[in-house]
């Protein structure tokens, strides 16, 4: 299956979960859905047919078959179907059983190798170009006349017809058929033929290459030809990318790396740093700084500081969703550093917006309102939206947390108008849940609206690292507004499972904090505690203010409801030192708990 259209199963899967809607699905053997440990999950083995069923297929297959032959085959076949009807095609064509097959294979082998040579060595060329193919692509590869082979092959029933228009489309009658008519080929046979198929498309379809891009990819990554297979594998990961589909867009990127030439420096940077931002963009941070560092290091080979600048942003945004705060500041300082004298530039001013959005959620109000300032005005004199549209936002939650909300409101409005404009998804996302959390206390049914649209936009531009923060605000929105906790439960698990699965440590501690809050609020005080203590281990590892003060005084409550006042006062006093070094009450945390 193509990861597409599993990651909609998914969505589906979870969307449905408790609803009266059932998805029947099928699939072979061997393959472990994402979903199959949901406990509305339910698989049922399809298995073989049992001897009956088995000699009523013989017998419709070959009418006039003896007991003897059908035996031989029933037992032979195993109650697998296409090896009945394979096997009844071969001993109908040879008339012999004395040596049937063991296995699907060998008998598809010994079909093809008893193939007159003109119809095998057409079949083998039609299995290069994949299990559906167009007879123009077929009729420029092969040095015979196509259409008089090509009908035999139909009548045989290893090909069939699929398409007539626009033009004539063919298609292997079982995959298992294209496979083995491939392997027949030698790898030298194979990897010529590829490149053939690849420069007979490139004239064919001149001038609309996109038609038929995938195709192009596939056939030069398994030719000789390096260059264009990192071109062409290059362009479908930009596509994929362009499409959101950034786990397509990352496995074809890491084709394209493999295929790069030796000592294409300059091809292998570009390939890393378009896989890390696939990788990132889909929540796999890991991957991502693991492109980005192997991309690093051949920039500073050749000593390009914009790039380095650049790549050391974007690995500070990885180090932070992976909870490691000081490696993240780090790589910013490394950032700023390499630029040198030359600050009035984009890289510049994204790395002023990174230290601005960092300091802000480590609570250090002077120093994120300072460079979110710097990183606005350098965003407009370059024109950069992106820069833009986060510095308003990070002003704008910085204003709030420091008690203007209407104004802190007003700047991440500005932030997402900027954002849909220019078509920035991630961040527009981020506006959106800034928004509805800042609207809580305002206007409830406005804050689940933003809260609604940005969770939409966030799943259709695969955006995981949002969608947990949105789901978050759903949870908190359920329980505080509408009183339907069990709805907030099944929300902020959502996120959890969200985070576990992406390693995004700096946010797992918010919806861990929601659902203590649930059961505390339910008066399972036991299950509460579990939740906080373990979003605190977290917390404190990450060492950020929102995060930390709603575990201390949750914890301080706790201990409070078992009249245990030394435990309450040591983690309330706890509560009171953030306070104080942030600048920021409690009341504060209470009306914007979480901001991103």
């Amino acid at each position: 299956t193509d990861s597409n259209s599993e990651e909609l199963f998914r969505l589906l899967a979870d969307a449905i979960a408790g609803r009266a809607v059932m998805i029947i699905g099928t699939y072979r053997s061997g393959y472990a859905p994402p979903w199959q440990d949901r406990s509305f999950h339910h698989r049922l083995v399809l298995e073989p047919l049992t001897r009956e069923e088995a000699d009523r297929m013989v017998q419709s297959l070959s009418a006039a078959a003896d007991p003897a032959l059908q035996q031989l085959v029933v037992d032979r076949a195993d109650g697998n179907p296409l090896f009945i009807e394979e096997l009844t095609r071969d001993v109908r064509e040879r008339g012999d059983t004395a040596e049937l097959p063991a296995s699907v294979h060998d008998l598809l082998t010994a079909r093809i190798d008893r193939l007159p040579e003109r119809l095998k060595r057409l079949l083998q060329v039609a299995a290069v170009l994949g299990r559906e193919f167009r007879l123009s692509v077929l009729e420029a590869l092969a040095p015979e006349e196509v259409e008089p082979t090509i009908a035999d092959l139909v009548s045989r029933e290893l090909l069939r017809e699929k398409d007539v228009v626009p033009e004539p489309l063919y298609a292997f009658s079982h995959p298992l058929v294209q496979e083995v008519a491939y392997r027949g080929l030698l790898v030298k046979a194979r990897t010529e033929l590829h490149g053939r198929a690849g420069e007979a498309l490139e004239r064919l379809h001149a001038g609309r290459l996109d038609d038929v891009l995938d195709d192009l990819a596939e056939h030069f990554a398994r030719s000789a030809d390096r260059q264009r297979a990192v071109h062409y594998l290059t362009l479908v990961g930009d596509r994929a990318a362009s499409l959101f589909a950034y786990r397509e867009a990352q496995a074809a990127y890491a084709r394209a790396l493999e295929r790069a030439p030796a000592g294409a420096d300059g091809v292998r940077t570009a390939v890393l740093d378009k896989m890390g931002d696939a990788a990132f963009a889909h929540g796999a941070p890991k991957d991502a700084l693991a492109a980005w560092e192997a991309a690093l290091a051949l920039v500073a080979e050749r000593g390009e500081p914009g790039r380095m600048a650049d790549l050391h942003r974007k690995m500070a945004g990885a180090c932070w969703a992976a909870g490691r705060t000081e490696s993240a500041l780090a790589h910013l300082e490394e950032g700023l550093r390499v630029l040198g004298d030359d600050p009035e530039n984009l890289e510049a001013a994204r790395l002023y917006h990174e230290l601005a959005r960092i300091h802000f959620r480590l609570g250090q109000h002077g120093k994120a309102t300072e460079w979110a300032r710097r990183a606005l005005a350098l965003g407009q004199t370059l024109e950069a939206a992106d820069v833009v549209s986060h510095a308003y936002n990070t002003l704008g939650v910085a204003v709030s947390r420091d008690g203007d909300l209407e104004a802190g409101a007003a700047w991440v409005t500005r932030s997402l108008q900027t954002a849909l404009e220019h078509q920035l998804g991630a961040a527009a996302c981020r506006a959106y849940t800034n928004l509805a959390v800042m609207y809580t206390s305002i206007d409830h049914h406005r804050s689940e609206q933003y809260c609604r649209e940005g969770l939409a936009l966030a799943e259709k531009i695969g955006d995981r690292m949002q969608q947990a923060w949105l789901h978050c605000v759903l949870a908190g929105g359920h329980c505080t507004i509408s009183g339907d906790y069990d709805e907030g439960v099944r929300a902020a698990e959502a996120a959890v499972e969200l985070d576990e699965r992406l390693g995004l440590h700096n946010h797992l501690p918010v919806p861990l904090i929601i659902l203590a809050q649930i059961h505390q609020c339910r008066g399972d005080h036991e299950r509460s505690e579990r939740y906080y203590r373990r979003a605190l281990e977290v917390a404190e590892s990450v060492g950020e203010p929102q995060l930390l003060v709603p575990c201390y005084e949750g914890l301080a409550t706790l201990a409070i409801e078992r009249d245990d006042e030394p435990e309450a006062e040591a983690w309330l006093s706890k509560s009171r030192d953030v306070q104080q070094t942030t600048g920021w009450t409690s009341d504060t945390f209470l009306v914007l708990p979480f901001l991103a």
